[in-house]
């Protein structure tokens, strides 16, 4: 062993005493340098906790924040319910009025052009409304029940679409080009049943008319057919001309 890491050699050179003072000296600078580590360390971890204490804080300001802004979007909420529940109440109404009066009509529908109905279905009206687009149409089909009933008549639908191309009869499916499904196409109802679409226009058709059939399978049988003239349904006439298949 060298004799720097002797302590017996320093002993017997310097004196024991000042070997033990030195030693003395030695253990005083390691603890008063690790007090200074640990007051450092103190230092630090206060200082991240008054940091970890803002943080708590300002998110404990957020959500106050934002329960106020629920409390506050919860009232909108409740009024707008009020409001949308009064709506539909008078939307109710206005269709229990609307009902009775397209209930008036069949009955004189009956007497004036009974071939119109079937088993007290009758097709209602059609519209049809242009869109911003170029060729794009909206058309809206109302089938009524115009019976009181319990039971629910069931049934489905075709829509076709005739025009011509080039002075040549062309027909198409408008359900088909309203994307409207196979089985979106049949119905189940006790007051009326609506179908709406949006289509784009076949290139170079010049529309003539559109011809809609409804079959009847469940509360009432047999088939209904009428025809729509383009002219009257695209200005979305209320009482559209209507002919038998037989003038077709």
């Amino acid at each position: 062993m060298k004799p720097y890491f002797n302590l017996k050699y320093w002993q017997q050179r310097w004196g024991a005493f000042p070997v033990f003072v030195l030693l003395i000296c030695v253990a005083v600078l390691v603890v008063y340098l690790a007090y200074l580590a640990g007051v450092w360390h103190a230092k630090a971890l206060k200082e991240e906790v008054s940091k970890q204490s803002q943080q708590l804080e300002q998110l404990y300001q957020r959500i106050e924040q934002m329960e106020y802004q629920r409390h506050v979007l919860q009232v909108e909420l409740d009024i707008e319910r009020s409001a949308n529940q009064s709506l539909q109440d008078e939307l109710s109404a206005l269709q229990n009025d609307n009902y009775g009066l397209r209930r008036d009509l069949a009955f004189y529908q009956k007497i004036m052009a009974p071939e119109l109905q079937e088993s007290g279905v009758t097709i209602d009206s059609l519209t049809v409304t242009k869109n911003r687009s170029e060729n794009h149409f909206h058309f809206s089909l109302a089938v009524l029940q115009i019976e009181q009933r319990r039971n629910f008549v069931q049934g489905n639908v075709t829509v076709e679409l005739v025009g011509r191309i080039d002075g040549k009869k062309e027909r198409y499916d408008l359900l088909k080009l309203a994307n409207i499904a196979q089985d979106e196409r049949s119905f189940s109802m006790r007051y009326f049943s609506l179908y709406e679409g949006d289509f784009f226009m076949p290139e170079g058709l010049v529309p003539e008319r559109v011809e809609v059939k409804v079959q009847l399978t469940k509360g009432g049988r047999g088939t209904l057919d009428r025809t729509f003239f383009w002219k009257e349904i695209s200005r979305g006439d209320a009482n559209p001309g209507v002919r038998s298949d037989g003038d077709t």
